[in-house]
Order: structure tokens, then C-alpha cells, then sequence
């Protein structure tokens, strides 16, 4: 292995490597001094793994892809470049877990009975936050994006406690009034991905009304060894 072992558990390090087989040099290294700085059972870790798979699914697409590419003195996830390393689209992704109650509750259950039972966001509305979630991640490189004239998309990946439906996001995306894709034309679209057994599975959801076009196709990113397309 180029770079040792690089993550404690044996699936996530060997899809690391697999995700590093779509990235230059420069950023395969700033996401192991990454992975080396951040305990091996902390969120931040997992959130680091995530952004690695979505730059190595654009990258599987043909795009051509820099992480935490400077531009503007702003650093964002992924910068799409062109040929003449321009920058031509940012993405950039957020996290959505279960309410904090709930998950304070499975964890308590675990630890007790070693077993939990939950009802998922049972004391809060999903839509809700998750909606607030997006929206939060549209607001952030608005002006950027801007200046750029470049087009902007939001990567969303959902923990499966959470038990989101891909419905709950279109939900907040079209709802009418709030529509988060009406209110915010600078962001060009939403990438939904999931993970099923070392399968990532992502969802292209473009914005109709969005100032910027940018296409990405829908797909299947394989990283586990046992299940090869």
C-alpha cells in the first residue's frame, strides 16, 4: 500500500485506496495527513471519507477534479477544473444525520441493553431539518460562485439512522413558496449518494431554475472488494 495502513477498519481502508486510484498525487496526500490528524472513531473522519468518495465518483465521471482547490482565497471541497485549470463548477457536500435526542437515546439503548429500538426523528421533523441543512450549505459559497460565474452543486449523503427518502429531499428542493431550488438559482443542482454494501449510489438532481447548467450523470461508484461491476 502506497501509503500504509491508512484507516483502522479494513473495508474503509481499502476503499480509500480505491477512491485514491481517481485522484492526483497532491490530493491523495492532503487527505491521508487528513486521515492521520482525526481519530479513527470520530465523525470528523467519516465526514473526510465521504468528501474523498465524492470526488473520486466526479472523477469517475470524467471530470477533472482538485480538493480544497484554492480560489479566492476561499477552499472549497471540490473545484471542477477545465482544461486550462480554470475553474469551472465547486461542489460541496453536507452530512445528514438523526436528531441529536435520537441519537443520544440509540446510543444510551447500545449501551444498556445492547440493542436499541428507536422511531426515526421521533421527537423532531425531518423535513425540517433537513431542509435547513441544504439551505445552509446553499448559503455558504453564494458569493464566491458568484465572482466565479461558475455553477454550484450541493452533495448531500444521508446517515442511515436518519432513514431519509429521496421524496424528503425533493420535498424541500420544490415545495411550493420555499423551494429551496426557486429561492436559490445560483445553485445549478443537488447530488444525493447512499451507500448499499460498498456500492455508493448517486442521484443527480438538476435545478430548472438555475442561473448556471451544470449536468452530472447519476451512476454507481463499486469500492468494495468483493463486488466488482
Amino acid at each position: 500500500m502506497k501509503y500504509g495502513q491508512i484507516a483502522g477498519n479494513r473495508e474503509i481502508n481499502y476503499a480509500i485506496y480505491r477512491c485514491f486510484e481517481h485522484l492526483c498525487d497532491e490530493d491523495q496526500q492532503r487527505f491521508v495527513k487528513k486521515f492521520q490528524k482525526q481519530p479513527h472513531d470520530s465523525d470528523q473522519i467519516m465526514h473526510t471519507f465521504r468528501e474523498l468518495i465524492l470526488g473520486a465518483y466526479l472523477s469517475s465521471r470524467g471530470f477533472q477534479v482538485r480538493y480544497e482547490y484554492s480560489v479566492y482565497s476561499e477552499a472549497p471541497d471540490w473545484c471542477i477544473l477545465n482544461k486550462k485549470r480554470a475553474v469551472v463548477a465547486i461542489v460541496e457536500l453536507t452530512n445528514f444525520r438523526i436528531d441529536v435526542v435520537t441519537e443520544n437515546e440509540i446510543i444510551n439503548q447500545m449501551q444498556t441493553k445492547g440493542i436499541a429500538v428507536y422511531w426515526r426523528d421521533a421527537n423532531k421533523n425531518n423535513v425540517d431539518r433537513l431542509y435547513h441543512c441544504i439551505w445552509d450549505k446553499m448559503q455558504k459559497y453564494k458569493p464566491l460562485t458568484q465572482k466565479l460565474g461558475a455553477p454550484y452543486v450541493i452533495g448531500i449523503f444521508p446517515d442511515f439512522l436518519a432513514g431519509l427518502k429521496f421524496e424528503e429531499v425533493r420535498a424541500c428542493l420544490y415545495s411550493h413558496d420555499t423551494g429551496l431550488f426557486q429561492m436559490y438559482r445560483h445553485v445549478s443542482g443537488l447530488l444525493y449518494f447512499e451507500e448499499h454494501s460498498g456500492q455508493y449510489w448517486f442521484r443527480y438532481e438538476q435545478n430548472p431554475n438555475a442561473l448556471r447548467k451544470f449536468d452530472l450523470p447519476s451512476g454507481v461508484l463499486w469500492l468494495a472488494a468483493e463486488q466488482e461491476p
